[in-house]
């Protein structure tokens, strides 16, 4: 691996392998802002509060688009229904975000073991949509530490539209991470996207913090005094909206 301090932003750094097929963009806590990067090529930004926090997932995940997990194949696997806190125990290993225990969940099984988890919320009625249908949220996804499910994502999917004829399933792909072709593979389309959303990183403590969670004593405080009392401000990439319409 080589790296380099970006020119852009001496708070971050430039690292690549040997190929140079993947490109990591790593971001001390005072970076604040994202560097533009070239489209058609393979970018993950990370943050040092997210690599402290959770390095092993990280570090799992960054294998993942690598090639280097351990692959398996969908056609191998069953799917079930799961329980709110195998979902949210699952998550909390092997997701880099959240856990959401949403209101359905559904997994993939090899010889027993669980691979693979998707999370979906409730239906919601939508305007253009038939009375009858509902558009659901897939709210969570993600594969085992140092497992790649080849079709997993599709057939969960599969399963879910089997078990609740949804009119249309929604996501959001992170931009630090994707830029939404494993999704639009699967038959999404771009429906939009958000803007970079603003978190806050005690630089004591490494917790994150999102400005609706901030602590009382931080969230009365304006931009500059939060920094002087060692909190620092980052922006992720922000993150595309996808459709299936079903």
């Amino acid at each position: 691996m080589d790296f380099e301090i970006s020119e852009a932003n001496p708070a971050c750094y430039r690292v690549w392998n040997d190929n140079k097929d993947i490109h990591l963009l790593y971001y001390l806590p005072h970076a604040e802002n994202r560097i533009q990067t070239d489209p058609g090529q393979n970018w993950i930004h990370i943050d040092e509060d997210s690599w402290v926090k959770k390095g092993e997932c990280l570090l799992a995940r960054i294998q993942a688009k690598a090639g280097l997990a351990r692959k398996i194949h969908a056609r191998t696997c069953v799917v079930a229904r799961i329980d709110k806190k195998q979902a949210l125990d699952f998550m909390e290993e092997h997701h880099l975000q959240v856990p959401l225990p949403g209101k359905y969940r559904f997994g993939l099984f090899q010889k027993g073991e669980l691979v693979s988890v998707a999370v979906f919320s409730s239906g919601r009625k939508k305007q253009d949509l038939p009375e009858n249908l509902r558009s659901f949220e897939l709210l969570r996804f993600c594969h085992k530490q140092g497992f790649l499910v080849v079709g997993g994502l599709s057939k969960l999917i599969r399963s879910f539209e089997k078990s609740f004829s949804p009119g249309d399933i929604m996501t959001y792909a992170d931009k630090d991470w994707s830029d939404g072709q494993s999704y639009l593979k699967l038959g999404f389309r771009l429906a939009g996207e958000l803007p970079p959303q603003e978190f806050w990183v005690d630089s004591r403590t490494l917790q994150r913090y999102t400005s609706f969670d901030l602590p009382h004593e931080f969230a009365s405080m304006d931009p500059d005094t939060r920094r002087a009392n060692g909190l620092h401000r980052l922006y992720n990439s922000g993150s595309l909206k996808l459709v299936k319409t079903c």
